[in-house]
């Protein structure tokens, strides 16, 4: 920044005002470069940014829209009228006697086609339209899968940056303790083995801090991944780890499962097998094949009409078994609701009582644990100056401590994954880091196709 300030005054030759502007744009030039390096190093990404980038960017999700556009092409199929054929025929030329050459010869050109009987049509419609609401239910899923994988991964890279915090203040107290033991030991207070403890603490609280960089790195990695990014752009993330809402009740996520697309996906597929049903319902009645024309006979130079009509018989009977093991089918899909739907409920059961025990825990830390630990390892630190405590209780308690901190990391971190289970299945959100006017649930409920 110097040498660009210094060279508009060394080189150019000019009146004094340009040489101002000059080393004025420089300036600004310098500056700004410096304000963006620097915005850069300290890139930080909320949750609802990196749930948008997500959601923009996921593969899965955009396979949807081609599998949709599949289907719109299927509906415009299913709405088409059976076509019209033109049928030409030569007979009785070409042959032996009074039949060779072609004045015995009859020509027919005729018009044909097939009516369909039993709303086949909307039967078609009908099912092509089941496999569309389907595919949105199924796409509902992946959106609450993808959801709650990236806010996963969000949580993990949060709970590290606690964790690296606490191992940050750890290093910073096992110097402290290496300076206090150094003083004691020059003085003749304390026997030299202190010192080399304190000096392996301090090398390990180094290592476990050197590790813990390491750790969020990758967990940073593993967040950008999620949208496709394998150089992070970010370097931190937004949100306070130990704010926690309050478990809904066991009842109230009950009641929410009925709406939820792992419910409905089973009403979808009990509405497509019904289409299914109608449209072997529909063929119990046959089409009817037709044709009209003219023909024109040689031989007696005479035209008249020609026309036909053809009518399958005994179809119901062919379509019978087709018939009953689609009836089957429909029956075995509401068992099996039935099995998802106890299975479903086991599992909320099992992640509201792993989150309210972990909310438990988190209380109880920072409550009744945590305070009484600092404040003695403070009592501790300065019995120990005065003389009056060993080393030995000094590190055993400065250890406890961090043992606590961590513990409280990990009950929070789990809080807030077993929240983004109970999302995934239910739709209710529990996670307080995006902003109070995002709503996780609008782009999963409320699209429309």
């Amino acid at each position: 920044m110097i040498f660009l300030f210094l060279r508009p005054l060394l080189c150019l030759k000019s009146t004094g005002l340009h040489v101002l502007r000059t080393t004025a744009v420089m300036l600004i030039v310098a500056n700004g470069l410096s304000f963006a390096a620097k915005a850069h190093s300290y890139a930080v990404i909320t949750l609802d940014q990196a749930i948008k980038k997500t959601l923009t960017n996921n593969p899965q999700l955009h396979d949807f829209h081609y599998r949709e556009q599949v289907l719109v092409g299927e509906s415009k199929t299913a709405k088409l009228t059976p076509g019209y054929s033109v049928d030409a025929e030569v007979e009785n030329f070409l042959g032996t006697g009074d039949l060779s050459g072609t004045q015995e010869a009859e020509f027919s050109l005729s018009l044909s086609s097939v009516i369909e009987l039993g709303d086949k049509i909307y039967a078609r419609s009908q099912y092509i339209g089941a496999k569309q609401q389907q595919l949105s239910v199924e796409k509902q899923l992946l959106s609450l899968d993808v959801l709650a994988e990236v806010t996963r991964r969000y949580i993990d890279v949060l709970a590290q940056q606690e964790t690296l915090k606490v191992l940050i203040e750890a290093q910073q107290l096992a110097e402290d303790a290496l300076q206090a033991v150094t003083k004691r030991v020059s003085a003749g207070a304390s026997p030299l083995f202190e010192q080399r403890r304190a000096q392996a603490t301090l090398a390990e609280a180094t290592l476990n801090t050197t590790s813990a960089k390491q750790q969020l790195h990758t967990y940073i990695k593993s967040l950008a991944i999620m949208w496709g990014e394998q150089q992070p752009s970010f370097n931190k993330v937004e949100g306070n780890l130990f704010l926690l809402k309050e478990s809904p009740k066991f009842s109230e996520l009950t009641d929410r499962l009925d709406n939820s697309p792992h419910l409905q996906l089973f009403a979808e597929q009990s509405r497509l097998q019904a289409a299914e049903l109608r449209i072997t319902q529909a063929a119990n009645k046959p089409n009817i094949s037709w044709s009209a024309g003219i023909r024109h006979i040689n031989g007696m130079d005479e035209t008249a009409l020609v026309a036909g009509v053809s009518i399958p018989l005994l179809s119901q009977s062919r379509n019978a078994g087709t018939y009953e093991s689609q009836r089957a089918r429909t029956e075995q899909i509401e068992q099996q609701k039935q099995a998802s739907l106890r299975s479903l409920y086991h599992q909320l059961n099992k992640t509201l009582d792993a989150r309210n025990r972990a909310l438990l825990e988190v209380a109880s830390f920072q409550k009744g644990i945590i305070p009484p630990l600092k404040e003695a390892l403070s009592l501790v630190e300065k019995a120990y100056s005065n003389g009056r405590f060993s080393y030995l209780e000094w590190v055993t308690t400065r250890q406890e401590l961090v043992e606590a901190q961590y513990a409280l990391i990990a009950a929070a971190k789990q809080a807030h994954q077993r929240a983004a289970d109970l999302e995934a299945l239910t739709g209710i959100s529990l996670v307080t880091n995006p902003p109070a006017s995002t709503d996780l649930s609008a782009p999963i409920f409320n699209e429309k196709q």
